[in-house]
């Protein structure tokens, strides 16, 4: 899996989708920082600018819509999914925008990592249409974590 399909996939998982008006400033954010890492240090001064330069839009535009999906993502209520990319629950605080690309990022990259050294099951296709099978790769992730507690 590559670095942008693990983006999208951990984006529907947290629960917000490409309607929502900051996803797209979110995956590109995320993109500039996979190529840099170091740029959310000043996420005011060059990454709300950079995400805003590409799409025609002002910073302050960019840095709303990302706060609005984050509060989407927040009330979502996927405490399972937020545990493990932000270590917290819905019903803890929601990150502010640093915090959200920082936590994100580091989880991406962790995926990627692990990915890339086999640690981690390969997608689930469906033997029918061949395309990706979100209901086995869940039973899967069920059982992998049923197991880890049972130990």
């Amino acid at each position: 899996m590559n670095y942008k399909e693990l983006l999208f996939d951990t984006l529907e998982k947290l629960g917000t989708s490409k309607t929502n008006l900051g996803y797209d400033y979110i995956v590109y954010g995320l993109l500039l920082m996979e190529e840099d890492p170091h740029c959310i240090s000043c996420i005011t001064k060059f990454l709300y600018i950079d995400i805003a330069n590409h799409y025609g839009t002002t910073w302050k535009c960019v840095e709303k819509n990302i706060r609005n999906s984050i509060l989407t993502i927040w009330v979502s209520s996927n405490d399972r999914m937020l545990k493990k990319v932000f270590g917290r629950s819905s019903s803890d605080n929601r990150p502010t925008n640093k915090e959200f690309f920082k936590h994100t990022y580091e989880y991406l990259d962790t995926i990627k990592h692990q990915c890339a050294a086999g640690a981690l099951h390969p997608r689930f296709f469906c033997l029918s249409c061949h395309s990706h099978c979100q209901i086995m790769e869940n039973i899967f992730s069920q059982m992998t974590d049923f197991y880890d507690i049972a130990n």
